[in-house]
């Protein structure tokens, strides 16, 4: 005796409508981590780039805190912090807007050759996608990454194109 079974309309259809919200949680939790991860890449290469300019062209401690935007040394790195972002997807990396922040410091005190000089950053990372946007507690997807890079003093900024050989001023 064989059995021929038959298919039923609409089965495949309840199937799918109860999976498919399951599968499109997985494939944004997926994109969102990629997502994340290169954000976290990014923040820490810029603070990277920007403390290796720091130790390049330290500026004065009396621009560093606060911090004196309008300073050649420190516009200068902050332009460097900024070089390696891409354009588009994270414009306000160093801008000190959005709830992200950018510190220079001298954790010893001394602005000298060899002392260390440090960046910290806060960057906030906004989800990618719009699953996050449904939850109505904790920060919604919003991933605040803190980046604390500190190299040592190499050069005192020695610019032979700047007045007195030097870039930074006090």
């Amino acid at each position: 005796m064989v059995r021929v079974w038959k298919r039923k309309k609409g089965q495949s259809m309840v199937e799918m409508a109860l999976l498919l919200p399951f599968i499109v949680m997985i494939i944004f939790g997926i994109i969102d981590m990629g997502w994340y991860i290169f954000g976290y890449a990014t923040v820490y290469q810029a603070a990277r780039n920007g403390a290796e300019k720091a130790a390049e062209i330290p500026p004065f401690l009396n621009k560093v805190s606060p911090l004196d935007r309008t300073d050649n040394c420190v516009a200068t790195i902050l332009d460097a912090t900024r070089a390696g972002t891409p354009e588009v997807m994270f414009t306000d990396i160093a801008s000190g807007t959005n709830g992200n922040t950018f510190a220079l410091s001298y954790p010893s005190g001394k602005r000298q050759l060899g002392e260390p000089i440090q960046i910290d950053m806060v960057y906030n990372i906004q989800p990618l996608t719009p699953f996050w946007r449904f939850i109505t507690f904790g920060s919604q997807g919003t991933m605040r990454v803190k980046m604390a890079t500190r190299r040592s003093i190499e050069s005192m900024g020695d610019n032979p194109n700047s007045p007195n050989q030097f870039a930074c001023h006090a």
